[in-house]
């Protein structure tokens, strides 16, 4: 059996590559507090120009010798072991995404994380993301004040709407359980799989009691953020997408809130 390993040899164009890696990897589902997890990643690190190939086997090693929930909640820690076993490289980046659950009561609402954590070997972490996606309902507020001026009965039309907070910056030690379970709470009433007609009718009362533009839904999600998030050093961005149900264009928004 040869012991050569083409890896360490020179390449024919001697060029630094920024990432290479491995993914996406699917990991088990892991459950704390209200939240439960699915999570998948990738994971990288840069080449220097000598070496013609990255040992991605090492990088695999790396990533199932954590649990998932180890990988998900600290994945610097993933990002640090993977420049242990390459000692070539000199940046890793560690790339997460995951659906979710949150428990509210008797039934669950579903929601969309993501991470992205980039280490500088002897720095540390040098950028740390995170995003998290819900899908709600909502009522339109104008069609609703118009239709009660000219008819004197409250007509609308609903819309899905999207609305994602990303973070960038801050420290590592962040309780998401807390965080995804406040921003799970104030979005209007989440997509239900099941309703009986008493429910769906209360499901539509509490929608057209409050209806929401979507820029109502970005101040009140960034409002959340600037109140609960105060320790937090950096910014976070809100998103929130309305899928127009009578228009042929869907709406959009979006703000930037610095925090710290």
């Amino acid at each position: 059996m040869s012991t050569r390993d083409i890896h360490d040899e020179r390449p024919a164009r001697e060029i630094y590559i920024d990432f290479v890696g491995i993914g996406w990897i699917r990991l088990p589902p892991f459950t704390w507090g209200r939240v439960t997890l699915v999570p998948m990643l990738k994971a990288y690190v840069d080449l220097p120009p000598y070496m013609r190939g990255v040992h991605l086997s090492r990088s695999y090693k790396a990533v199932r010798s954590m649990t998932s929930e180890h990988v998900y909640r600290e994945p610097e820690v993933l990002a640090e072991r993977l420049l242990s076993l390459h000692e070539y490289s000199g940046r890793a980046l560690v790339v997460l995404r995951a659906s979710g659950l949150v428990r509210e009561g008797d039934d669950y609402r579903s929601f969309e994380a993501s991470k992205r954590v980039l280490y500088a070997r002897g720095v540390g972490v040098t950028r740390r993301v995170w995003s998290y996606r819900f899908t709600t309902s909502n009522a339109c507020p104008c069609a609703l004040q118009t239709s009660l001026e000219l008819t004197g009965r409250p007509l609308t039309h609903m819309q899905r709407v999207v609305v994602e907070v990303t973070l960038r910056g801050g420290h590592a030690e962040v309780d998401e359980e807390a965080l995804i379970s406040g921003l799970s709470s104030i979005v209007q009433p989440s997509l239900k799989g099941y309703l009986n007609r008493v429910e769906e009718v209360e499901l539509i009362k509490g929608l057209v009691e409050r209806p929401m533009f979507v820029e109502d839904v970005v101040r009140e999600v960034a409002s959340w953020i600037r109140d609960n998030l105060k320790w937090f050093k950096g910014y976070a961005t809100v998103r929130a997408i309305s899928f127009e149900s009578i228009h042929e264009y869907n709406v959009e928004a979006a703000l930037r809130v610095k925090l710290g």
